[in-house]
């Protein structure tokens, strides 16, 4: 086995199998531009399979919301199109990506999980999208990969709502691949089993299943840079701080 260092994930090669575990110091392992370049940066490394997980309390539960209270909308855009950069990188990356995730998969750390081709999930674990209720929209990709895997419907559904649904919900809307206790034994047989499949035939299934048109991520990143803008957003993100329920009036 072998370990690569980096500040914010930990990185383990193993039978072919790379695994790489956001690893912050905050248990809930929020996405930060750091972090992001780290996953994109490890994702590229060795292994002919690659398995993301979380430590502690959560796979990601998305942004520091702490730093969208000074982001105006061109700081938001710039985000947005990082973090569209790195899901997509990995998306479209030659090897398959399995997320294991547990205990809680929101906002941008559920775009990162929707990024991966499988998703193993442990029991009690929550997944949704948050933002609406802070007078954003997901940014990261992901109003195009939940309509991809749960539908147009449901996928307005979760995000216009922000409704949270655990790992039960998730399977039946064919979110994820698979419930399980065992969640990251799960994954590693999965990651096993595919490494000893040809590596130019699963890159050429990857390439052609993933060829989707690119439009409606473009609408999304321009879209989330202009909530920033409006004055539910400030709202929004202000009502969070306060830990107060906000007062939207649609501007």
């Amino acid at each position: 086995m072998t370990e690569e260092k980096y500040r914010e994930i930990v990185v383990k090669d193993e039978d072919g199998v790379r695994v790489i575990e956001i690893r912050r110091e905050n248990p809930l392992n929020p996405l930060t531009i750091d972090l992001l370049q780290e996953i994109d940066h490890a994702v590229r490394g060795s292994g002919k399979v690659i398995v993301l997980r979380g430590s502690d309390r959560a796979f990601s539960a998305g942004a520091d919301i702490n730093n969208f209270l000074t982001m105006d909308d061109r700081a938001a855009f710039r985000f947005s199109d990082l973090g569209q950069n790195v899901m997509n990188s990995i998306a479209t990356y030659e090897k398959p990506v399995i997320a294991a995730i547990h205990g809680y998969a929101l906002g941008g750390g559920f775009e990162l999980a929707l990024a991966c081709d499988f998703r193993i999930s442990d029991v009690n674990t929550k997944y949704g999208f948050p933002e609406v209720g802070l007078g954003i929209m997901p940014g990261f990709g992901g109003t195009q990969r939940i309509m991809e895997l749960a539908g147009p419907s449901y996928g307005k559904y979760l995000a216009m709502t922000g409704k949270i649904i655990d790992e039960k919900e998730a399977l039946a809307h064919g979110i994820v691949n698979m419930v399980s206790e065992n969640y990251i034994d799960e994954a590693m047989k999965l990651a096993r089993e595919l490494a000893e499949k040809p590596a130019v035939s699963i890159r050429y299934i990857k390439e052609v299943m993933t060829s989707i048109g690119r439009e409606g991520y473009e609408l999304e990143k321009e879209k989330f840079a202009l909530t920033f803008r409006t004055k539910d957003a400030k709202e929004g993100l202000t009502a969070f701080k306060e830990k107060r329920k906000p007062k939207f009036t649609g501007e």
